[in-house]
């Protein structure tokens, strides 16, 4: 736990420090706060598990954007993102330490990230005090946290609530056929839009929608359960 609170520590660091060298450098480089709302789900990419619903989230960080050119930027983030999602194991399952099978498992997971979103902004000129922009890129995640409720689980796990997933000492929380852990790493593509609107001087409302749309499986290598993860959020902030 203490290393992951490091590298987060050490990537809000060195943020701070590349924005405060260019800031100094060029003055093409805006600095804000943001913060959204998440509604996340899984699309299921294998026949063992389905889907459950939507799920609540959020994040929050900095974000800076870096001008080349007068209306387009590379925008770069430094978020803390929970991403929440609940799926059903169809499949038979089989507990390590018991002979009874189970079938229709609910998971109900809470993961939280480092996402590092790197994008190309696409900015119009102002129109009155309104600025309108799209957005395309990726944005790294890194698990931090993982976390599952096993739901239908309780006559052959004792308290299986808010297991940590991916530690060691949570193997006795595992069936034999699947393994429950969360890749540490995910990749997504994300699209957005949305509007600036200026308050006085360089200080501006941020406001849009973004796609976050992954493509690799959340659990990793298992190719007993894959899955893609995706949220769309409504984004807000400011700009300095």
């Amino acid at each position: 736990m203490n290393m992951k609170r490091s590298t987060a520590t050490g990537l809000i660091l060195l943020f701070l420090s590349i924005s405060t060298i260019t800031k100094a450098q060029d003055n093409n480089l805006r600095f804000g706060i943001k913060g959204s709302a998440n509604i996340c789900w899984i699309k299921p990419d294998s026949k063992s598990i389905e889907k459950e619903g939507t799920k609540l989230g959020f994040s929050y960080g900095l974000m800076g954007d870096f001008y080349f050119a007068e209306n387009y930027a590379f925008s770069t983030e430094l978020l803390i993102t929970h991403y929440n999602f609940g799926m059903t194991y169809v499949d038979t399952l089989f507990p390590k330490n018991s002979q009874v099978s189970k079938t229709d498992i609910d998971y109900e997971y809470k993961t939280r990230y480092v996402q590092v979103p790197l994008s190309i902004k696409f900015k119009t000129k102002e129109i009155g005090y309104v600025t309108y922009w799209a957005q395309f890129g990726v944005a790294p995640s890194f698990l931090i946290r993982a976390r599952a409720d096993i739901v239908g689980a309780d006559d052959v796990f004792d308290d299986p609530t808010d297991i940590h997933v991916n530690d060691k000492e949570g193997d006795d929380y595992h069936f034999a056929n699947f393994d429950d852990k969360i890749s540490p790493l995910r990749i997504p593509l994300i699209v957005g839009a949305g509007i600036e609107y200026n308050l006085s001087g360089n200080t501006s409302l941020y406001a849009g929608l973004r796609m976050d749309n992954g493509f690799t499986n959340i659990f990793g290598e298992d190719k007993k359960a894959e899955a893609i993860s995706n949220f769309v959020s409504i984004n807000a902030g400011f700009f300095f």
